[in-house]
């Protein structure tokens, strides 16, 4: 947090930027365009929670799906607060706790999380690859470190992590055995058919994000195509995927900056969208993880409070 305050402190004391355009070009979305873009966020988060249900048909049976919707919701509002996906965390410790059978485990809910992330950005990589063209991005303007540099560097860390891994489920038999059971409910999980609803459902969400930054774009003067807006969506979920700062803050908006600017959007309407839409995504979030919330608690007064 010292860090990200002097750097804060930098960037605003500096002449390379004028944030008097920025506040003005904060002002022109205006707030019919800003709850349309909120709508868009909610409707976002709303099927992401219904996909990660799909993914769990064996906690849906034990588990009421409202209570499985809250503890997705409530992680993924964790995971843009807190660092290290804190919200991953609590969303297989919470499921674990509110399932009453006692054979469920842990990996199944860490399988459906991978399976979730890995066909996600697969779509998200087929959208681009079909959407994008490449023709219109300034990739000039950007400077790279030496390639050859970079796989190497990315091949021995996967390497050391791979060996690391081995042996550590070498020494463990808990470890070995929970990554069995972790195999077992990959396989459980992932059918043709919910494949094919989970890809369905990945598309509207990536679409809805966009859509959603598309309003706030908008005002600006900003023509962000659905193809622009996914490739800096991957941007994006590459740029912090490693968190480093409090709830992404920064970084999310740096490389939010980075991916509009290669489409030839200014700095200072760059910074307004990134910051507008980090501000629409933890909103979102709130007011749906209070909706769930309040869902869940009545439900229960109510269970309660019923005769049996």
């Amino acid at each position: 947090m010292l860090v990200l305050a002097v750097l804060v402190a930098i960037v605003i004391k500096s002449n390379a930027l004028s944030w008097d355009s920025v506040f003005t070009s904060l002002a022109k979305i205006g707030i019919v365009n800003f709850l349309l873009a909120l709508s868009m966020a909610v409707a976002q988060y709303s099927i992401l929670a219904a996909r990660f249900v799909l993914l769990l048909p064996k906690a849906s049976a034990n588990v009421a799906r409202r209570q499985i919707c809250r503890i997705f919701t409530n992680g993924q509002l964790f995971n843009h607060l807190f660092p290290a996906r804190a919200g991953d965390l609590y969303k297989v410790i919470a499921l674990k706790g509110a399932s009453t059978d006692p054979t469920f485990s842990s990996a199944y809910v860490v399988s459906a999380l991978i399976i979730e992330r890995l066909v996600s950005t697969l779509v998200l990589l087929s959208l681009i690859a079909l959407l994008v063209d490449w023709s219109g991005v300034a990739i000039a303007d950007l400077s790279f470190l030496d390639r050859s540099r970079q796989i190497k560097t990315l091949a021995a860390v996967i390497l050391l992590l791979a060996v690391a891994f081995y042996v550590a489920q070498k020494r463990s038999k808990k470890l070995h055995q929970w990554l069995i059971e972790l195999k077992r409910s990959f396989i459980k999980i992932l059918g043709p058919q919910r494949l094919f609803i989970v890809v369905v459902l990945s598309i509207m969400i990536w679409s809805l994000e966009v859509v959603s930054m598309k309003f706030v774009a908008a005002p600006l003067g900003i023509d962000l195509q659905l193809g622009q807006g996914l490739f800096v969506l991957l941007l994006l979920n590459l740029g912090i995927a490693v968190p480093v700062t409090l709830g992404n803050i920064g970084t999310y908006e740096a490389v939010l900056v980075i991916g509009l600017s290669l489409w030839g959007v200014s700095t200072s309407d760059a910074i307004v969208v990134a910051l507008s839409h980090h501000a629409l995504q933890i909103l979102s979030l709130a007011i749906l993880a209070g909706v769930l919330n309040t869902l869940v608690y009545f439900f229960k007064e109510q269970a309660r409070q019923t005769p049996r």
